[in-house]
């Protein structure tokens, strides 16, 4: 009997582009446990491809291997020798009747002008009418005055869709599907047909919700949905043109999602995995005859897509780019999982290795898409992926950038020690991403805070995409001038809840690792720019002066792009998440304590865009 060595099996899973060790953020060499390589060979198909590797050349450039019979992606076809003039996705069948993948992308991505603006985690910024929870609605409020203001941008917590369930997914990294939209975030009063019916019983309830700081997701859903099905009851037998418009320019993936979203709604789970098996595959005829049986649902769950698309095109055109959070991933229970589970592997999840702001690593419950299979499927899901990202959006934020070069894979079993790097084809995504980005007009930031591996930043300057930066890890004056630089992230403390030491308090109270000493010393500094007693009471007026002067520093940093939180705007002093925890902290439920309409005419953020206009 043969016993394979852990040399044998690293080779043997190199070909897939998975790494046997990696150099961690203290610069240590990490050797992946042989258990994890055994689990991660037995996701890989023992067959080699028969997919050759995308050829990816510049539209009008000459390249060496561009020779044979070529199908456009706008389906014309000729003879090529060497040279295609139009950017896009072509087909090259060559001269011994091979079939390959042609991605024909511009060398840079649009850039932004130098400029200011917000960042909203969107759930949290409700205005007098919303109900329970900041909508579309809200976020063209923001844009329209942000706009008043001089703002150029407004950098939105992702707005993907989640499961039709009694109890939403909090996170809005966890979505459902990247590729539709959040009805949690539809304002129902301002669908159209919503004059045909009566809902202020609803709409009296949701506003009620507004008196709760924590966002109660369940409620929001019952009412909106229960709002949503009135409508579409009274309009349904006159749908408008536009909709049909919208169905059939989407599609089948759009009719495949509401399917999803009908069934996941009558069986006790919405996990796709626990269904019975004739609904597992999208393709069966027993899901095609449960959309027959439910045609009226599964149009229901359509026209709400249409719906939302309505409300967020609309607050997108305020004359301020939204910039859209494209999330690294989607739940394993989802319907972009269910629609994509040939090219998943759900034996992992993603997550991060262990580093000096995460002891401990994380896990993030995400399945990784297998880049074999994403190759033989031509990209497809990525490019979708992108494509409805960018559908009304003047900007994308690609959170954890390196999921384009690599992404870290976390056993399912293990914990984030026991990881592994996987790598992808950075070449072909990278150059859909200037595809799509340049078809819309859009620039691109990715977020590249964390383990980053040597070359990447390098690379993002090259075509034109923006870094990410914060000021509560690197000095704003540091900031690269290609980057899109900010307080904090959603994942860090608040300048309130630093000054008022609050945050450090969450972190003992929930027993999160943490470096406390370097808390302390950034508390202090802050205080000095603030010119206050670091030792003395922490008040509003001191929160003010605080906010004031930790944006004065990071508007005058380098970069393009400075965003504003709304959370420092409002003096908040919990942090939207508090990374590495499930039950102990509210994440992702924390709303704004003020309605958006008076948090924005309120005296510090009226001062803070003076602040952001002035130095910038």
């Amino acid at each position: 009997m043969t016993t394979t060595t852990y040399e044998d099996l690293a080779r043997s899973v190199e070909l897939y582009g998975v790494a046997s060790s990696f150099i961690d953020a203290r610069g240590d060499l990490k050797v992946t446990p042989e258990a994890t390589l055994r689990t991660i060979a037995q996701s890989f198909s023992t067959e080699a491809s028969t997919t050759d590797p995308p050829l990816i050349c510049s539209p009008g450039r000459y390249h060496p291997e561009l020779y044979g019979y070529l199908i456009l992606e706008q389906g014309d076809a000729y003879w090529v020798d060497g040279q295609v003039d139009v950017e896009g996705y072509h087909i090259l069948h060559t001269h011994d009747e091979r079939r390959r993948l042609v991605i024909a992308a511009r060398e840079q991505l649009p850039q932004p002008r130098r400029t200011w603006g917000w960042s909203v985690q969107l759930y949290a910024a409700r205005s007098r009418d919303s109900w329970g929870i900041g909508d579309f609605r809200d976020l063209g409020l923001l844009a329209r005055i942000a706009a008043r203001d001089g703002a150029g941008a407004i950098l939105v917590s992702p707005v993907h869709a989640g499961a039709p369930d009694a109890n939403p997914q909090p996170s809005p990294y966890s979505p459902a599907s990247r590729q539709w939209l959040q009805l949690l975030h539809v304002a129902p009063g301002e669908a159209p047909g919503a004059e045909r019916v009566d809902l202020s019983d609803l709409a009296a309830a949701g506003r009620a919700l507004n008196a709760e700081r924590l966002i109660a997701r369940d409620k929001v859903w019952t009412l909106k949905r229960t709002a949503l099905e009135r409508i579409f009851d009274a309009a349904k037998a006159d749908l408008p043109p536009e909709y049909t418009i919208f169905a059939e320019h989407h599609g089948q993936p759009l009719e495949r999602f509401a399917i999803w979203s009908a069934i996941a709604e009558r069986q006790p789970s919405s996990d796709w995995r626990t269904w019975p098996d004739e609904l597992k595959d999208p393709e069966s005829p027993s899901v095609a005859e449960f959309a027959r049986q439910h045609e009226d649902r599964v149009r229901f769950f359509s026209w709400c897509q249409w719906v939302a698309d309505i409300q967020y095109a609309q607050a997108c055109r305020w004359g301020v780019d939204i910039v859209a959070d494209l999330a690294v991933g989607f739940d394993s229970n989802s319907a972009d999982a269910w629609a994509f589970q040939n090219q998943v592997s759900f034996d992992f999840e993603v997550g991060c290795p262990p580093d000096l702001h995460n002891p401990e690593g994380q896990c993030w419950g995400l399945p990784p898409f297998n880049p074999k299979a994403l190759l033989e499927a031509d990209f497809r899901p990525f490019i979708e992926m992108v494509r409805a990202g960018l559908r009304h959006a003047g900007a994308l934020r690609i959170d954890h950038v390196m999921q384009l070069w690599r992404l870290y894979w976390v056993p399912k079993a293990g914990s984030a020690a026991d990881g592994v790097y996987v790598h992808y084809p950075v070449d072909a995504l990278l150059a859909i991403l200037r595809i799509e980005a340049g078809r819309a007009g859009a620039w691109v930031v990715g977020e590249d805070m964390g383990t980053v591996a040597e070359g990447v930043r390098e690379v993002m300057s090259a075509i034109g995409m923006l870094g990410n930066r914060s000021a509560m890890r690197t000095n704003p004056h540091e900031f690269p001038e290609c980057s899109l630089g900010a307080s904090a992230t959603h994942d860090q403390v608040t300048v309130a809840g630093l000054l008022s030491r609050s945050d450090a308090a969450d972190l003992r109270r929930i027993g999160k690792d943490a470096d406390f000493a370097h808390i302390k010393r950034s508390r202090r500094a802050l205080a000095e720019l603030a010119h206050l007693d670091p030792d003395a009471p922490v008040g509003p007026a001191e929160i003010h002066a605080g906010v004031l002067a930790q944006y004065k520093m990071v508007a005058s940093a380098p970069s393009r792009i400075v965003v504003a939180s709304l959370d420092d705007a409002a003096g908040v002093r919990e942090r939207p998440n508090m990374p590495g925890t499930v039950n102990q902290y509210p994440n992702w439920r924390i709303a704004l304590p003020q309605p958006l309409e008076d948090l924005l005419a309120a005296p510090l953020a009226r001062e803070l865009v003076q602040v952001m206009a002035v130095n910038r």
